[in-house]
């Protein structure tokens, strides 16, 4: 291909790091602990440092968001992880607990951290308000008053703004096209009653697990668990809702602009491509093709930064939504050349679509790929988001802990057998944002 030596070039400048400093071991692995009253506490020890990091994993997210509901998953999420008891909340800040929560397209997390001595003190006080929390109107309309804020702040973000037409063009009439944060109208109708029934829906071991890392044995969590979270109801999981992609001529009449980006002047182009497939056949190919296509200096689309000067912010990503996987490309730019860079792009892929990648660069993109996901687990964070990704796209345990050797094992052929049956005209979703 066209960049072959660059993209060679910049792998062999990453792997040489590498070689020279070492990645740090780190625990890549979970184990499950199942309560009696069903709940699956995923698992993983660190003994190297002394504190526990707790995701309550709540799976559905913004899925389960009916009409005229948007921002119903967040707002109920962040009323859940509120503490209402004073006294509770004072030993929560004295004890310098980082308490967050937030919601995603499949799922919802409420996530602490605290030293692992104070663990069944903090485990207590969580627990306690999910188990009552307050759903009071001066508490609805505070997380509101943030949630409008957080909208306003999105919508004035080229890329994010762009990325919510995106996913409104790939799943039409599904929650997936609003924000996180709710539509003001939405926001306003919303009341105690709706928020209740949410939280219902979510506060039972069909929908709820906790993903914990700590440097605490494993029979003290299970006792721990045991001891703070036996009230939760016993449930099978829901049924996933599944939104099914839009169809190529629909999305041709609807057209490629974006009305949702209410920022400065700008421009952005969004391309992008839903992998053909079952998530769990392609995962570990997609993740694997979008580290060689786009992973920083010397990858597929850094020439029409570096060489065109198309943009001054260019990236892919590998976003993965109602069981799909969709690979996405971002350029910031000026507003004149927005379309001469969606042609660039669109070129650039239709030329990967035709040739492929040859077995040299897939060895290295392996490489690359290795590296790269071993770097990002040394984060406590990112192990448990993206295994809170894989969850909620119906993963199972062993695909997140065998991930590494499923990456080592897509063969040359797979793998450009996904880039020939991706990277076609026909498949390809267009967003412009364009404000002079």
């Amino acid at each position: 291909m066209r960049n072959k030596n660059i993209f060679g070039v910049g792998l062999l400048s990453l792997l040489f790091l590498f070689a020279t400093r070492p990645i740090a071991a780190q625990p890549l692995t979970f184990e499950l602990i199942t309560l009696s009253n069903g709940l699956k506490i995923f698992y993983q020890q660190d003994p190297e440092l002394k504190f526990s990091t707790v995701f309550f994993h709540l799976a559905g997210g913004q899925s389960l968001e009916k009409t005229g509901e948007s921002g119903l998953a967040y707002l109920t999420t962040r009323l859940m992880a509120e503490v209402s008891d004073e006294d509770r909340l004072s030993g929560l800040l004295a004890s310098g607990v980082n308490l967050s929560a937030g919601s995603r397209a499949d799922f919802s997390v409420i996530r602490f951290e605290a030293s692992s001595q104070q663990l069944g003190r903090i485990m207590e006080i969580i627990s306690a308000g999910l188990k009552k929390p307050l759903f009071s109107r001066p508490r609805i309309d505070n997380v509101r008053k943030t949630m409008k804020l957080e909208a306003r702040k999105e919508s004035c973000r080229l890329v994010e703004a762009a990325l919510i037409c995106l996913r409104r063009q790939i799943f039409p009439g599904s929650p997936y096209g609003q924000s996180l944060y709710g539509r003001e109208t939405d926001l306003v109708s919303l009341g105690k009653k709706d928020i209740s029934r949410f939280y219902e829906s979510v506060l039972n071991s069909g929908q709820l697990s906790l993903l914990i890392v700590s440097d605490l044995d494993k029979k003290s969590i299970l006792e721990l668990a045991a001891q703070y979270l036996s009230w939760v109801k016993k449930s099978e999981p829901a049924e996933i809702k599944v939104f099914p992609v839009a169809e190529k001529e629909r999305v041709l009449a609807a057209g490629s602009g974006c009305d949702y980006y209410q920022g400065p002047a700008g421009a952005a182009v969004v391309l992008a491509y839903v992998l053909p497939g079952e998530l769990k056949d392609i995962y570990p190919a997609a993740y694997l093709l979008e580290k060689i296509v786009g992973e920083g200096p010397g990858s597929i689309i850094w020439s029409l930064r570096q060489e065109g000067g198309l943009a001054y912010n260019l990236n892919s990503r590998l976003e993965v939504i109602g069981g799909q996987a969709i690979f996405v490309c971002c350029m910031e730019t000026d507003p004149e050349k927005a379309r001469p860079g969606l042609d660039s792009l669109q070129a650039t892929f239709n030329r990967l679509g035709q040739a492929g990648l040859d077995p040299e660069t897939i060895s290295s993109g392996k490489t690359l790929a290795r590296n790269s996901y071993l770097r990002q687990s040394l984060e406590r964070d990112h192990r448990l988001s993206f295994f809170s990704l894989l969850l909620a796209n119906n993963l199972s345990l062993d695909f997140y802990n065998r991930f590494l050797e499923l990456i080592e094992a897509v063969s040359p052929d797979r793998l450009n057998e996904l880039v020939r049956s991706t990277f076609l005209p026909d498949r390809a979703y267009e967003i412009l944002v364009v404000r002079e």
